[in-house]
């Protein structure tokens, strides 16, 4: 009688000490449960790349409207959450957009003589400016032309000595393309010699 009791003392025994054990092993799970935040930044990205840094009318001729050669590509990828601008800014004279003869101090205007926001160009007429397209390379947001670029044929955009938005997306995009085509024409007045513009495209987050 008396072994059954001890039996049962140290079974109880083994039982109540099992239980603490559990208890404490709970207690101590229970502290060691916590949280963990995570944090990461993505810098701001606008960038533009060119396919070309030089283009060229040749000799123009008072019989055709020219299109210089290459056309230029802009290739543009950007992160900011309300996408991204491409602007145009052109040299000319330095007070009006145009193709400038600097030893003859004569611009060919852009796009035409009133300085217009468009014009067609015909042959005999002086003129110069801007076509663009897009193509379908890239993802993300799409990229949509300034109307007055947005042509075709002969007809161009004004180029102006202040900046232009010439093409802008309202979301991100990676690696969607400009295509921007050059025309010009002149007259039976046109002095002769070497007619140069430079044009600047600067590529600009939207906020």
């Amino acid at each position: 009688m008396d072994q059954l009791i001890k039996g049962g003392l140290i079974l109880i025994a083994l039982l109540m000490g099992y239980m603490i054990f559990e208890y404490f092993v709970y207690l101590a799970s229970a502290q060691t449960t916590g949280t963990v935040t995570v944090t990461a930044s993505v810098p701001t990205s606008v960038t533009c790349a060119f396919s070309t840094t030089t283009t060229d009318f040749g000799t123009l001729s008072v019989s055709a409207v020219t299109t210089s050669s290459p056309n230029v590509t802009t290739t543009v990828s950007c992160n900011p959450a309300a996408g991204c601008q491409v602007q145009v800014k052109d040299q000319g004279n330095g007070t009006y957009g145009g193709l400038y003869n600097s030893a003859a101090n004569y611009l060919i205007p852009s796009p035409a003589a009133g300085f217009p926001a468009t014009a067609t160009l015909v042959a005999g007429t002086e003129g110069y400016g801007i076509q663009a397209t897009t193509t379908t390379a890239g993802s993300g947001g799409t990229l949509s032309l300034n109307s007055i670029y947005n042509q075709t044929g002969n007809t161009v955009g004004r180029l102006s000595t202040t900046s232009v938005i010439l093409a802008s997306s309202s979301q991100p995009t990676a690696n969607r393309e400009i295509v921007v085509i050059h025309k010009a024409a002149i007259s039976g007045l046109t002095p002769a010699g070497s007619y140069q513009d430079i044009i600047t495209y600067d590529c600009v987050a939207n906020y």
